[in-house]
């Protein structure tokens, strides 16, 4: 069986089996609230909807179209259920849901009937019954790439020149996912490893940033999504202080050259062997190793500045050669 036929009939199973009750306390097996049901239906099935967020009426929508539903709101009469096939989940974003079994009948999960003991008390806490309009916000059907299978979206269509896709949805791969990562990094909204690979860390991040910027926190980055996105980084660029003009009246060598002295290896000493030579204190071949050539031409240099004959090359050393030089 199918994804929509093994929820289906887990649904109908439970309903059937009075060891599964109602509550809200302990929601999750062996008793079940109504958002519990269904994604627990579609759980068994293999589609992961905990782990895309879903955990109640208030946040399914999104975690769904993110594992492979779509909204068919549409093509639905919600008065009487014309149109409903076997699977398709009836939600009302703030008070309930159920589940089309087919034959204008719902599994549904709705009440512990005055019986909070754990189990069906009265055999119809979980109950198949004929349809109604609760009333519905949407209606919404799987159609497969759901996480951890092996469909995911394309970065073309066969023989299309590449084009950057305007939708990024779990599962995609390439280039504008990688894109999206950095973007979405820079501002502070953790993808992990920018691989390219639209997994769990980059939809939780884009369902933070929607959450944050007032949009509808589906973890798809559409056109909405990612024209939010350009706006916060160029805000994000706004803010960055402009960079500091050089001071005219700073010492040449003010910045990072380290202290050196005898038996040093660095690029540091490379310039340091190239000052002396062109002040006329031969240290020979500029070789980047602070050998006795190098710290004898570094003392006679210090003598003509009248600096103690020590050997060292600190910030003030570094101050002086560089200073004479400029």
């Amino acid at each position: 069986m199918g994804v929509i036929e093994d929820a289906v009939a887990w649904a109908i199973e439970t309903a059937n089996d009075q060891s599964h009750g109602y509550s809200q306390a302990d929601r999750w097996g062996p008793d079940y609230d109504c958002s519990s049901f269904v994604i627990s239906a579609f759980e068994q099935a293999g589609v992961s909807l905990r782990e895309a967020g879903a955990s109640y009426t208030g946040n399914m929508r999104g975690p769904m179209i993110a594992c492979g539903f779509v909204d068919v709101t549409y093509s639905i009469g919600l008065a009487s259920g014309y149109g409903l096939q076997p699977g398709d989940v009836l939600l009302n974003y703030s008070a309930h849901t159920c589940l089309a079994i087919g034959g204008s009948k719902v599994a549904n999960c709705r009440t512990d009937e005055g019986h909070p003991q754990s189990g069906d008390q009265s055999g119809n806490e979980i109950r198949i019954q004929s349809y109604w309009n609760f009333p519905w916000d949407c209606v919404l059907r799987y159609k497969g790439s759901h996480i951890g299978s092996n469909v995911s979206g394309p970065d073309t269509l066969p023989g299309a020149a590449a084009q950057p896709r305007t939708v990024l949805r779990m599962g995609m791969s390439g280039q504008d996912v990688k894109d999206l990562q950095k973007k979405l990094n820079s501002l502070g909204y953790d993808c992990g490893k920018v691989d390219g690979e639209y997994g769990m860390a980059t939809f939780r991040a884009v369902v933070t940033f929607q959450e944050d910027h007032q949009l509808e926190t589906d973890g798809i980055a559409g056109r909405m999504t990612m024209a939010a996105i350009e706006e916060a980084l160029a805000a994000l660029k706004d803010q960055e202080p402009p960079a500091a003009a050089p001071d005219p009246d700073a010492k040449p060598s003010e910045f990072w050259l380290p202290d050196l002295q005898l038996g040093d290896k660095d690029p540091a000493v490379t310039l340091l062997q190239a000052a002396l030579n062109i002040r006329g204190f031969d240290c020979g071949s500029p070789d980047g190793i602070f050998g006795p050539k190098t710290q004898a031409a570094l003392n006679r240099f210090k003598e003509s500045r009248k600096m103690e004959q020590d050997g060292l090359v600190d910030r003030d050393t570094w101050n002086k050669l560089l200073g004479v030089i400029a």
